[in-house]
Formats: C-alpha cells, structure tokens, sequence
C-alpha cells in the first residue's frame, strides 16, 4: 500500500478514534493524535491532570507562540520515518490543515455526529479529561467548533469544511464500519 495521510477531524466524540482504530486494524495504519503533543507539553510542565479545557487551552497557547501549524508539523516530524499509511486525529485549526495539505497523498475525512449522540458517547468512554455534565460538554463543544474563539484557537468547525470527504455517525458501529470501508476503497 502506498504511504497515505488521512487526517481526521470532528466534533468530540463524534467517532474519529473509531475511524483510526478500524484503519489500523483493518488496513496496518499507524496513528497520532495531535493531542499526543499536548500531553507531552503538559507533562513536561508537570501538570499531572488533564482535562478538555488544559488540553485546549495548552494547544491555543502553543498556536499562538510557535504558528498556527505547530501540532502538525511536529506530529510529521515523527512520523516521517514510518513506512505505513498514517490517519492523524486531533486537527482543530485550519493552519493544520493548510499545512498537511503540504504532503502527499493527504487527505482530509470529517466525521460528525449529533450533539446528543456525541454527550452520550462522551458519558460512555469515560476520558478522565471529558466533560461530565451537559453543561460543560455545551460549552466545551462549541470551544472545540470555533465558537468565541481567536484564530490560534480551536477551529473544528472551519476544518470540517475543508475535508474532502464527509462521513456521517449518528448510528451503530457496524454501520460507521460500514461507511469507513466505502470510503476506504473509494480513497485507496
């Protein structure tokens, strides 16, 4: 198989962990999350408890000191070595986008889902860093989208825009699989 790029991008628990898993599994993808690069940040910085907001709030900040671009182009630099095909999750700003679109064979897929559907689904997998009421999942969703947010910040919303493929998870998992495999062999 040709070395691929696929990017990933959606609204929290919309389903692009699903998304990677079934590529990795089913097709020998290897992963990263821009996210990863947060983690390191912040235990770098000794921060032992994340939650969604330190998680954004580290990822605006890094943004805003080392360009638009920065989570990318230091999840490229250690992927660059590896032979596999690669699906990367955790794009939330159009420079990540922009710049990944620098690469070869790069493809952008969003995934989305109902907002009620997403709480549910946050309330299920139990991220220690996820939101645990309505209320705080309402206001860190529409964070996450680019709602109130500067250009550095979260941009999910303006990044689901520019993907060249759409898949819809208001469903089960066997019919997001499903959806997957067709995009699959239509991308491949």
């Amino acid at each position: 198989m040709k070395k691929i790029y696929i990017g990933v991008v959606g609204q929290i628990a919309a389903g692009k962990e699903v998304f990677a898993e079934y590529l990795i599994k089913k097709y020998g993808f290897c992963t990263f999350s821009l996210s990863t690069v947060l983690h390191q940040e912040l235990t770098k910085r000794g921060v032992d408890l994340f939650t969604r907001k330190t998680l954004q709030d580290i990822g605006d900040e890094l943004r805003k000191k080392y360009g638009d671009a920065v989570l990318a182009k230091r999840a490229i630099e250690i992927l660059n070595n590896d032979k596999r095909p690669v699906v990367i999750t955790g794009i939330r700003n159009p420079a990540e986008v922009k710049y990944l679109r620098t690469i070869k064979n790069f493809i952008l897929v969003a995934v989305k889902a109902q907002r009620k559907i997403r709480f549910k689904r946050v309330l299920q997998r139990g991220k220690p860093w996820d939101p645990k009421t309505w209320r705080d999942f309402y206001k860190t969703d529409r964070r996450d989208f680019g709602i109130g947010q500067e250009k550095s910040g979260q941009q999910v919303g303006k990044c689901i825009e520019l993907a060249d493929y759409t898949l819809m998870n208001n469903s089960n998992v066997g019919r997001f699989y499903g959806k997957i495999e067709k995009l699959i062999k239509k991308i491949l």
